[in-house]
């Protein structure tokens, strides 16, 4: 892979922020420069990432203090591991199984209607074919039928406000993965836009709705347009979340590989210290869902929340036992074991990872180093 030059240049000022919740953009200023390397004692960070990630000391884990909480569940594209991801039926049967939010993602159509949507384009699950946004949601995109029964159509942010905003799921939160193809301004306008429907808006949907941000190009649109809501980074790698958006979010939805690692919990005890919020995906093993609920995260992203209900029924049932909630929560063999077998614990299939989805992040979105970002969050 070529080097790619993060030389910082300034980008066009953005258009002057509008009504319905958004707030003056504050001035831009740049990253301080990399510090210069120094002598060090610290073990070398290649060879922390060999330790294995079921080696924590998980019996250190204090359940009497009140910080401890068991994490919320987020339906990773809503209950796809039974239905048709990225779907109105997906997201009702993850609400009805139990799931605290819903974890969709988010694409502009030709004629600028949202759409809830994984990929770019759209074989992979449906029967249609192309780029989502260079075809129209009026006369095309409404008459495509996913592949997996059943068959549903791709449903369109206002359905998911709708949702929301039934009186049985008032409590239920949003993710919304904003996908490195959109235009953020453009993006975050028409949200507003849909949010603005709603009546007091502010306080019913904006506390309960997440921006999923993958490259730092969205930070400044969405400090602009949609000031109320929280804006978590999604990303693989520990070090760019440092590097370009911890002082910018709220939170942090990071791969779950990536934070079962020394560094991974390096980094959950500095984000436990800046008061910053962990999410991580996507968890669909047992085993994975207890330790995340050993490190008390906010949230745990998976596909099948009805799993997640049982592990969390489990936990419950100790409430007011520290010991017993000690004991539910304690590991297995297994999870001391496998994670020697699966290539996804090793720091080098890690990095691997992270750095095809930086080289994708930033042929679609640009460089990284390129923008120009926020003062630190509030």
């Amino acid at each position: 892979m070529a080097d790619i030059d993060r030389t910082m240049t300034p980008l066009p000022p953005l258009p002057p922020a509008e009504a319905n919740g958004s707030a003056a953009l504050p001035e831009l200023v740049a990253i301080d420069a990399t510090p210069p390397l120094v002598a060090t004692t610290n073990t070398s960070p290649v060879f922390e990432a060999l330790v294995s990630p079921a080696l924590e000391a998980v019996d250190k884990l204090d359940l009497s203090q009140p910080i401890w909480r068991m994490p919320e569940c987020w339906g990773h594209r809503g209950a796809s591991a039974s239905f048709p991801e990225n779907t109105r039926m997906s997201f009702i049967e993850a609400c009805k199984a139990g799931a605290d939010g819903i974890e969709t993602d988010i694409h502009i159509t030709a004629d600028n209607e949202l759409v809830m949507f994984h990929d770019p384009e759209l074989s992979r699950t449906t029967d249609g074919t192309g780029r989502i946004h260079s075809q129209p949601w009026h006369g095309v995109l409404e008459h495509v039928r996913t592949i997996k029964a059943p068959h549903q159509p791709i449903p369109r942010f206002s359905e998911v406000l709708d949702i929301l905003m039934q009186p049985e799921n008032m409590h239920v939160k949003v993710n919304i993965d904003c996908k490195v193809e959109n235009d953020p301004s453009k993006l975050f306008k028409l949200i507003q836009a849909e949010l603005a429907r709603f009546p007091g808006w502010q306080t019913a949907l904006a506390p309960r709705l997440v921006l999923g941000l993958w490259h730092p190009k969205f930070i400044a649109p969405a400090y602009a347009y949609l000031p109320l809501l929280r804006r978590y980074c999604i990303s693989m790698s520990i070090p760019q979340v440092r590097q370009y958006f911890f002082d910018h979010c709220h939170g942090f939805s990071v791969w779950y590989y990536a934070l079962n690692t020394a560094e991974g919990a390096k980094f959950r005890a500095d984000c436990a210290a800046a008061g910053k919020e962990i999410a991580t995906w996507t968890v669909n093993d047992r085993d994975d869902m207890l330790q995340c609920a050993r490190w008390g995260i906010a949230a745990v992203i998976s596909d099948k929340p009805e799993l997640w209900r049982e592990v969390k029924r489990e936990v419950a049932g100790a409430r007011g036992d520290a010991g017993a909630i000690e004991r539910a929560l304690r590991p297995s063999y297994q999870s001391y074991i496998l994670p020697f077998f699966n290539k996804q614990s090793y720091w080098f299939e890690q990095d691997r990872k992270a750095q095809e989805e930086l080289y994708y992040l930033e042929r679609e979105g640009g460089p990284f180093g390129a923008v120009t970002l926020y003062p630190p969050v509030a």
